[in-house]
């Protein structure tokens, strides 16, 4: 009796373990099937929506797994996308155009943006070393550049503006703020774009000092967006209208919780809560698609052209998966 009584324990154990098994799997399953491995950047903006909707578990909340993983810059994460390290990314309109026509990812939504209150270029500083005292004597100096970011489109319109040929000054191009900061102190860099808190971070270099806004530029502006894989986003439209839902909800706590937004910022990113705080004030959060947003990119990939910065042209319509935010973002939607 005993011999029997333990072999029943044993097969009560052993099915105990498959049902377990089982259950694990299918929850790996389930969990793959939702998982959004979503690229965000550290240096131009930090994506605190992101980070917010994710330390807040708005995503985990819409049975989301969400993995978040840093990069310097949107166009960092652009590839990451490309390179299928990551599922979602975000870029500023210039990296957007510069890489839509390389690898086969959708834009789904705007990030940020400018409207008729709020433009970040008028916040943005054109900082420049001694000696440099007016945008003319820009003219024979080394500009430094954020490689394959917007900052490369802001600069070729602020030279045009004062009517300074790109063959009289010679671009430095570097990969992460603290390049560029270097870059200063050593001599290698003249004069950059200064934006959020790196502004400060710029000036407490012995003299460096603002010479000019980038707003001098009539009709500049700045808009990011978030991009999709479109195999993935054609796969997983309504996880990906969750993904969305989730990021509004990440911007609606950065707007009415700065102070916990820059908590999030210094435990992920360990910058200082004030440096975030002013960041904060320098970005406008949006979500869905505008005719505006249509316009603008319509009017620089126009503009890229004529340039020769992009040596190829697409649809920008076949560009555009618009359906998850149709679908949860109906009033922000119009086009």
């Amino acid at each position: 009796m005993k011999l029997k009584g333990s072999i029943q324990l044993l097969l009560l154990f052993v099915m105990v373990l498959i049902l377990a098994a089982c259950g694990n799997d299918a929850n790996s399953a389930n969990a793959d099937g939702k998982t959004i491995r979503a690229a965000i950047d550290t240096a131009a903006g930090g994506s605190f929506q992101i980070r917010a909707a994710a330390a807040n578990n708005y995503f985990a909340d819409r049975e989301l797994n969400v993995e978040l993983s840093n990069f310097a810059y949107g166009i960092d994460t652009v590839n990451a996308v490309l390179t299928k390290q990551a599922d979602t990314g975000l870029a500023a309109d210039y990296a957007l155009l510069n890489s839509l026509g390389k690898g086969d990812f959708v834009v789904v939504s705007s990030l940020t943006g400018s409207d008729e209150h709020f433009n970040s270029v008028s916040l943005s500083e054109i900082l420049a070393v001694k000696g440099i005292e007016v945008p003319a004597d820009i003219k024979g100096k080394k500009i430094g550049v954020a490689k394959g970011t917007v900052s490369e489109y802001q600069w070729a319109k602020y030279l045009e503006h004062y009517s300074i040929s790109e063959d009289d000054i010679k671009y430095v191009p570097y990969s992460t703020p603290d390049e560029a900061i270097v870059g200063m102190k050593k001599g290698d860099i003249d004069v950059v774009i200064g934006t959020g808190a790196l502004i400060e971070k710029f000036k407490n270099i012995d003299g460096v000092h603002e010479i000019d806004r980038l707003s001098s530029v009539p009709d500049l502006s700045v808009s990011s967006y978030l991009i999709v894989d479109r195999k993935f986003a054609e796969a997983n439209s309504e996880e990906i209208g969750k993904f969305l839902e989730g990021i509004e909800q990440g911007v609606e706590y950065v707007k009415g919780n700065p102070e916990g937004t820059a908590d999030i910022g210094y435990k992920e990113l360990k910058i200082a809560k004030e440096d975030i705080l002013l960041d904060l004030k320098r970005v406008n959060y949006t979500l869905g698609f505008t005719k505006e947003d249509y316009t603008h990119l319509s009017n620089m990939k126009a503009y890229l052209l004529e340039r020769g910065i992009l040596d190829k042209d697409f649809n920008l319509d076949e560009k555009l998966y618009l359906d998850p935010a149709k679908q949860v973002l109906k009033d922000k939607v119009t086009y």
